[in-house]
């Protein structure tokens, strides 16, 4: 648990034990702090001073390494780079042959188990290196006191309006244990794909009554369109069989919301109607219902007699009916679905603006936030002029969306802090986000500092059995041909250089990368789990990252966490996933984080006509902020950053999730 907070929500939980705060304590608080900034966090002023309270308070630095991760095994040439670029090739592909003869040969040809293979004797292996000077800036962490952990990771997860992550999956269901009924309902779950993933959780907890579960899921529900879709989501994963206490709770809690309610949303559009149906079925609804109103109301649905919804917009559209559009904003989130339907029925972007901008409030920033995404490239926008309609229509939404939001930024002088993170570039992805998750997930794009002229990709693996995890990489050259470099391609190219591939538990390899090179344009890292565990989500341990080297040929210790850009345990169950983006060009760092069945995947890098630049611009001008500049910095009311706040001015964008109805 602690490893996920610290990874996916930047927590450290610790344990108060004093109240009380002594100048030794103080100093030892205060040298902590500084000896993380060797690791690449820092804390704020305020949580120095809590850190001095903490039991952990003297083994806090070594504490921090841990959460974060270690690459503690050498790969098989210590000495890498250099060590790679001297090797004759024949050489290589010796050791290689050695190598894999050691582990799966001898597997095959004695039907042993091996543990641990042979590696090159190197003459680099013991040798000391000095460490890299601190290349990025240094990433703010927070602390939590251990009793709250659950209750504030379980609230900060389930407010954001966007699919959980795996990690986030993960906490979740740590939570839930540990929470009364009461924490659990006091949340509410605003992501509809979210509430299904709970609602099973607490269906499933054989640790709670029939009573408890009905009284968590009507909170946790908002409507019976809530505890249908659900109800169809646990109907599978029960492989379409109910018990009856089951059919009795469903029952219930369809019937704890008003009759009306229920019917209302038994047909939402005519294929949800076919699917209430079969829910309706599956629960014996009529056999254990104690409401006479909501038997009618099934009744009503099996004989045919109900129209969706979605039956009426669409027949008011057909006859052109002056009352249409009234009618369809009264749902504005699924007038937000149909405007390239309406576009395409003669109603005008201004009309259509017209109706929906007073409805406003009702959508989902998160939902325009995703086609703005969408509509927004270059490809599309540019070639279908009903895209260039629909994204100015959502531009407006947008503005009108943000400006309902009560925000601390309203009306206040603001500063912009983002870091490494171009706003350019940057997108705030939502529901096509990396299911791997991370503080700062995909779509945030970093600007690679001047002064750094190697990236370097690693992958650091352990189990109790041999596993076999390869990390490649592939670039573009500048004429659009591709090079690849791994365990079965080549080695090494003037821009790029492997570690060596090895094929057992507890070891590390490397990738790198010259960015002074004018032979690749453009690499993606790709990390593929070759041999031992069916995904990366039944590893013990997948630790990866990407990291900044200042000069290629210096002689700086392989793995330096202070310079990572970005770092992973992988969860996801896959067993191939594009890691990490790097535009030379651009000078641009991304993690992609998403499943891929090729060694070579581009990404768009190309400027959005909606990107994080963009949405800042429209959230200044909803809440009416007067940006200052740099030099004005100590002016300003508020502090806006990407990060971990490390003041009282500063505010996380994160943490806030990016305003999107929080």
């Amino acid at each position: 648990m602690e490893n996920l907070l610290f990874h996916e929500l930047r927590l450290i939980p610790v344990h108060y034990v004093s109240e009380e705060i002594t100048q030794e304590t103080m100093l030892k608080a205060v040298t902590a702090n500084q000896e993380l900034l060797n690791l690449g966090y820092t804390l704020s002023p305020k949580d120095v001073v809590n850190l001095a309270r903490t039991k952990e308070l003297d083994s806090f630095p070594s504490y921090v390494r841990h959460l974060h991760g270690d690459v503690k095994a050498k790969p098989m040439y210590p000495g890498f780079p250099e060590e790679v670029m001297k090797l004759d090739e024949a050489v290589l592909r010796f050791h290689q042959f050695l190598h894999y003869l050691s582990t799966y040969g001898l597997e095959t040809f004695s039907g042993q188990t091996v543990l641990k293979g042979w590696l090159p004797d190197s003459p680099e292996k013991n040798k000391k290196r000095i460490t890299d000077r601190k290349l990025l800036d240094a990433k703010v962490i927070a602390l939590v006191d251990v009793n709250d952990m659950y209750i504030t990771a379980f609230r900060q997860i389930l407010s954001k309006t966007e699919r959980m992550t795996t990690p986030e999956k993960q906490i979740i269901l740590k939570c839930i244990p540990n929470l009364t009924v009461e924490q659990m309902t006091g949340v509410p779950v605003k992501f509809k794909q979210n509430l299904l993933y709970i609602f099973h959780a607490v269906f499933a907890d054989e640790n709670l009554t029939s009573e408890q579960k009905q009284n968590a899921l009507h909170a946790l529900c908002q409507h019976t369109g809530d505890v249908l879709k659900c109800t169809d989501y646990v109907l599978s994963k029960s492989k379409y069989h109910f018990k009856t206490s089951q059919k009795r709770l469903l029952t219930k809690l369809l019937e704890s919301y008003p009759a009306v309610d229920f019917k209302a949303n038994l047909i939402l559009s005519d294929k949800k109607s076919r699917r209430s149906e079969l829910i309706i079925r599956y629960l014996d609804f009529n056999l254990y219902s104690r409401s006479e109103d909501h038997k009618k109301a099934v009744a009503m649905l099996r004989n045919g007699e109900l129209q969706s919804w979605e039956g009426q917009a669409k027949a008011l559209v057909s006859e052109k009916n002056a009352d249409a559009l009234s009618f369809i904003a009264r749902r504005p989130g699924m007038m937000l679905r149909m405007l390239t339907y309406l576009l395409r029925n003669g109603y005008t972007s201004e009309q259509i603006q017209e109706a929906l901008i007073p409805n406003a409030g009702g959508l989902r920033t998160q939902t325009i936030i995703t086609l703005l995404n969408h509509f927004g490239k270059d490809s599309i926008y540019n070639a279908k002029y009903e895209a260039n309609q629909v994204f100015q229509i959502c531009e407006a939404l947008l503005l009108a969306r943000l400006a309902a939001h009560e925000t601390p930024l309203k009306d206040k002088k603001i500063f912009i802090s983002l870091g490494e993170i171009s706003p350019e570039f940057s997108r705030i992805e939502t529901n096509d986000k990396s299911d791997e998750g991370g503080y700062l997930s995909s779509g945030m794009v970093y600007q690679i500092p001047e002064g750094v002229h190697r990236i370097r990709f690693f992958v650091y693996w352990n189990d109790k059995t041999r596993v076999d995890v390869d990390l490649h990489a592939a670039g573009i050259t500048p004429k659009g041909e591709k090079i690849a470099i791994g365990w079965n391609n080549h080695y090494r190219s003037d821009a790029m250089a492997f570690s060596g591939d090895i094929t057992h538990s507890d070891a590390a390899e490397y990738i790198d990368l010259d960015l002074d090179s004018v032979e690749i344009d453009k690499m993606t890292a790709n990390i593929h789990l070759y041999y031992g565990r069916p995904t990366f989500a039944e590893v013990e341990t997948c630790f990866a990252g990407c990291m900044a080297v200042s000069e290629l040929g210096q002689e700086v210790k392989l793995y330096d966490p202070k310079n990572c850009i970005f770092v992973h345990h992988l969860h996801m169950p896959v067993r191939c996933v594009q890691y990490g983006y790097i535009d030379v060009k651009k000078r641009i760092a991304i993690f992609v984080g998403r499943e891929i069945n090729e060694w070579y995947q581009d990404v768009q890098t190309e400027p959005c006509k909606f990107n994080l630049g963009k949405y800042l611009e429209i959230l200044e001008k909803a809440q009416n902020v007067t940006l200052v500049s740099e030099e004005d910095k100590d002016q300003a009311d508020l502090i806006l950053v990407t990060g971990k706040p490390s003041s009282e001015k500063e505010i996380s964008l994160v943490d806030n999730n990016f305003f999107m109805d929080k």
